[in-house]
């Protein structure tokens, strides 16, 4: 990120510092689990009159959606001699764009992936985009009442693989959360194919391989899953990954054979390590974020992390020499390793930086963001010429780009998301859910104004952090009615007493007499706990509070501020924004 980049950013950091979007339901803590979710879209009409509103509405849904209005343009750009390309997303789970929690999760969003896509094959003599699979859900298993907007959503996605022209795609088990039918239709609106050599849907196997002609190399491009992934999904069958893709291998003859697997990095390379003749594997299932081939017996390694935040682009030369691919990079991946390291230190003081100050600009601020734009500069400085392409042997350069505000957004596919992101409160005006009961004696949320009425200078405190207006930060992007989002923008949610889907302020009681019970925004009870106890007997015999969490710890923020949505959270850095006059830190100890 340049300076530009970072000082247009800060203002979303601080805005939503507190805000991490996550669905409670299924916790974020256990991302590995496959419990998160998606979203959906449907075309709007426009009327004359409404027009010129409608442009202004857009161009600010845009500003918002970049998280800057002054950041340079970015072009695609080619890195090395001219060569074939390979472009690929693994993991995309449904990411229509950025959350927008931070500055730090900016990158990505559909309509810019795609812009980038269409202008990137310009740059080749011959270029291809493929998807590895987990492209339309974040969960395995998602609960009825997000169909609505996760199948809307899907259809967005699809509409922008079909115009990012994808070769195919390998079922992950994500993307068969609503069913074989459902996956096949999306694929089939698409026109993406769906491949897999030891993956059989409704009976009927699918296709093991896809061979390519790519600027004179015959490159075969095979896919297969670990079985692990698929088990008890209805109408799929999944076989041994190992045998399969031996067959696959050894049935055509190619120049490149690249294995595409829905699998994690683990399983992929005891693949790499029983297989012979596979040269490049493309991880699929939660990929972590590799900017660099990892050598594994004769192949290589290719993560390119999740959720649009990451395009993979591998090079290819030579492949019709003898012997195994080489990193064209190789001598250099020393010295690109000192300086990651020096950026990731001058990144973290930054960050932590602009937290402890509130985003203000200050003289050590200039400083580490003048250091951090000279060794970017020099990082891509060395990359750009750090390359040699053996002449006689067959060699790669493999870049993972990453999707940061700059680059274009392709039109029709912001229009596509922008009208989803508004059609959600109508997606999900019919979901009629239930508050979840409260155990006998158990307490219930009763909401921020309720804690107000005792607790005044903490209240008026609390109005002026980023926790008070959660909720707006949501309105600003039309997400405010997205199941994936709400849930950490509101007290109790999905929690005994607390709010549901349609039912974030109504009527209550409490010791007899009714009030009207108001959990939106980010309150007092998501940290302190709930409260009805407390309300009706705040204070015991020794004249100490009671019935409520006094000292709450970095376990209660961990619920929203998940490394996804809240990368550089510092319980020690980010509790100061929230404790002040009339709310001051206290310690049990």
């Amino acid at each position: 990120m340049g300076q530009a980049y970072r000082q247009a950013g800060r203002w979303l950091l601080l805005s939503s510092l507190f805000a991490a979007v996550v669905v409670w339901t299924i916790s974020a803590c256990d991302r590995n689990d496959d419990e998160k979710q998606a979203t959906g879209q449907e075309e709007e009409v426009t009327t004359p009159e409404l027009q010129q509103d409608d442009e202004e509405n857009q161009a600010t849904t845009a500003s918002v959606y970049n998280g800057l209005d002054d950041v340079e343009p970015i072009e695609p750009r080619d890195v090395g001699p001219e060569a074939a390309a390979i472009y690929f997303l693994s993991g995309l789970k449904g990411y229509t764009e950025p959350c927008g929690c931070t500055v730090d999760v900016l990158l990505g969003g559909i309509d810019r992936t795609v812009a980038f896509v269409d202008d990137a094959r310009s740059l080749h003599p011959a270029a291809l985009f493929i998807d590895a699979g987990d492209w339309l859900f974040e969960a395995a298993h998602i609960p009825d009442h997000f169909e609505a907007q996760e199948s809307a959503k899907a259809e967005v996605l699809a509409d922008a693989y079909r115009q990012m022209e994808a070769l195919f795609s390998v079922p992950g088990n994500r993307d068969l959360a609503f069913g074989t039918e459902f996956y096949l239709s999306m694929m089939q609106r698409a026109k993406m194919e769906p491949l897999g050599a030891n993956i059989s849907i409704e009976g009927n196997s699918l296709q093991p391989a896809k061979s390519v002609e790519l600027d004179g190399d015959d490159v075969l491009f095979v896919a297969a899953g670990d079985p692990e992934l698929y088990q008890e999904i209805e109408g799929v069958e999944v076989g041994d990954d190992i045998a399969a893709i031996e067959q696959a291998v050894d049935t055509v003859e190619a120049d490149v054979v690249i294995l595409v697997y829905q699998g994690h990095a683990a399983r992929a390379t005891v693949v790499a390590e029983e297989v012979e003749g596979v040269d490049f594997i493309i991880v699929g299932h939660d990929p972590r974020l590799r900017d660099v081939a990892q050598p594994v017996a004769s192949s290589h390694l290719l993560e390119g992390y999740d959720q649009g935040r990451y395009v993979g682009r591998l090079k290819l030369y030579g492949a019709t020499h003898s012997g195994d691919f080489v990193d064209g990079r190789s001598e250099i991946h020393e010295q690109r390793d000192v300086l990651d390291e020096q950026i990731r230190q001058v990144r973290h003081d930054l960050r932590r930086l602009e937290v402890r100050t509130g985003g203000e600009q200050t003289p050590i601020a200039d400083r580490l963001e003048e250091r951090l734009d000279d060794l970017e500069e020099r990082r891509r400085q060395l990359l750009a010429s750090g390359v040699d392409i053996p002449a006689q042997h067959p060699a790669f350069l493999y870049d993972l780009i990453p999707m940061e505000p700059g680059y274009r957004l392709d039109d029709s596919i912001r229009q596509r998301r922008e009208d989803y992101n508004r059609s959600l409160a109508e997606l999900n005006a019919d979901i009629d859910r239930d508050v979840i009961p409260v155990g006998f004696g158990e307490p219930f949320f009763v909401g921020t104004p309720k804690c107000a009425s005792c607790h005044g200078q903490a209240h008026r405190f609390w109005e002026d952090t980023a926790h008070a207006s959660a909720v707006a930060t949501l309105e600003e992007r039309h997400k405010e009615f997205d199941q994936n989002c709400i849930g950490c923008h509101v007290v109790g949610w999905e929690q005994p007493g607390g709010s549901v889907l349609g039912k974030i302020t109504y009527e209550a009681e409490l010791g007899g007499d009714t009030f009207i019970k108001d959990l939106s925004e980010v309150g007092c009870e998501s940290c302190h706990g709930a409260g009805s106890k407390h309300v009706r007997s705040p204070v015991g015999e020794a004249g100490e509070p009671q019935y409520i969490e006094r000292f709450p710890g970095e376990e209660s923020c961990m619920q929203c501020h998940v490394p996804d949505h809240s990368p550089t959270f510092d319980f020690d850095v980010y509790v100061r924004q929230i404790t002040g006059e009339g709310h001051e830190l206290s310690s049990s100890n």
